[in-house]
């Protein structure tokens, strides 16, 4: 009888794990880049959840005192109502700019079309940092006190072309014949848009409103830079970690992710 191994039977601990990460190569490199992207966040939702004051492993023990914390603290509550208050006064304003220049973008023809494209969606492309000096200087320039209503206008600035885009994507599947039926039944201009135009479009103007309020909510740089003695959410949590480690920015953390993930998964809803 032959005593030959089998060439598979030779193969060596080193080749057999080559051979498995070629086959599995893509699953593998998907889980490295979900557990990086996610890792942070799954931490400060659990330690969120610790009963100890300091975040470290092992536990202490589950519990919900930093949550009932976070509403005792006048503060933080009014640090969240600011953002909420800026979020709204945004999402109103940037979705009716949003629409309406995604309109005059997509069903009109104008000279220097393309240049208007370009300066509408430019804040999409500036960083931050730059964007939030520039405001800051042009506030100063003109001897505006920073206040809410400045962190409004700053965050305008960049919201609006996220709103623009979004809507404009809606209106490039848009099936103008409708409103040519309607007109042909006699239906005037301003009855054509309330009737057609405007719910026909009303899924992407909520998904970009969504949108705008979940960027107006998050945002820190505009507001650090725009803002007066009032804070808001982002920078009350900045403010606090530079002071100390509380156990409480994790649980405010984790609402404000909460909020984000549902405004955004909501706006996609609307968007397909």
């Amino acid at each position: 009888m032959s005593t030959e191994k089998s060439p598979s039977s030779n193969e060596s601990g080193f080749s057999k794990a080559v051979r498995f990460v070629e086959k599995r190569w893509i699953r593998l490199w998907s889980l490295l880049v979900i557990l990086f992207l996610y890792a942070p966040i799954v931490v400060i939702v659990l330690f969120s959840f610790e009963r100890g004051a300091f975040s470290s492993f092992p536990w202490d023990g589950f519990t919900l005192e930093w949550y009932r914390t976070l509403l005792e603290t006048p503060s933080a509550i009014n640090a969240t109502f600011n953002s909420l208050f800026v979020a709204v006064f945004v999402t109103f304003f940037g979705t009716i700019l949003g629409t309406f220049g995604a309109i005059a973008l997509v069903r009109h023809e104008f000279r220097l079309k393309e240049a208007y494209r370009m300066l509408v969606i430019a804040p999409m492309t500036i960083p931050g940092l730059i964007l939030g000096v520039a405001l800051l200087m042009m506030f100063n320039y003109l001897e505006i006190s920073r206040s809410l209503r400045t962190v409004i206008i700053g965050q305008l600035v960049f919201v609006v072309p996220f709103v623009l885009v979004t809507v404009s994507s809606r209106l490039a599947g848009f099936d103008p014949t409708l409103e040519e039926a309607a007109r042909d039944l006699g239906a005037s201009k301003w009855t054509v848009y309330r009737r057609v135009t405007l719910p026909l479009l009303a899924p992407g103007i909520i998904s970009g409103g969504l949108f705008a309020f979940t960027l107006s909510f998050d945002d820190f740089l505009i507001a650090f830079f725009t803002s007066g003695v009032e804070n808001t959410l982002p920078i009350y949590i900045f403010s606090t970690i530079q002071r100390s480690q509380s156990p409480v920015i994790n649980a405010i953390s984790t609402i404000a992710l909460i909020l984000s993930m549902l405004l955004i998964t909501a706006s996609l809803y609307f968007r397909d």
